[in-house]
């Protein structure tokens, strides 16, 4: 299932990428390449349409993202085992910390 939502956030990562890329600051992008009026939508709906689809977009990104929080946080807990990174942690010696002490210095009488 993790790798479902994976695939998901992927796929909707790259649209919103070129959706936004087609906008233009100010309310230009893809609605100032249609300059006819013989189109079959206009200017301002092509802007809206748009508009909406990124929302869409960055709602469906953050829903699967914090959903494939949910699958990858059950899925480790269940099987009991630690990320090799905290293994190391855990099984890391502190260092003597007399080790790296500046020595005192010699009285100068």
């Amino acid at each position: 299932m993790y790798a479902l939502i994976l695939t998901l956030i992927i796929i909707a990562s790259v649209a919103l990428t070129f959706i936004v890329l087609i906008q233009k600051p100010k309310g230009g992008g893809i609605a100032s390449n249609f300059s006819g009026g013989s189109q079959i939508m206009g200017v301002k709906r092509t802007n809206e349409i748009v508009e909406k689809l990124t929302w869409g977009l960055a709602v469906a990104l953050l829903f699967l993202t914090m959903t494939s929080n949910l699958f990858l946080s059950s899925s480790s807990d269940s099987s009991g085992e630690k990320s090799v990174i905290q293994e190391q942690i855990d099984n890391a010696e502190l260092p003597d910390p007399l080790q790296y002490a500046p020595e005192a210095p010699a009285n100068p009488e």
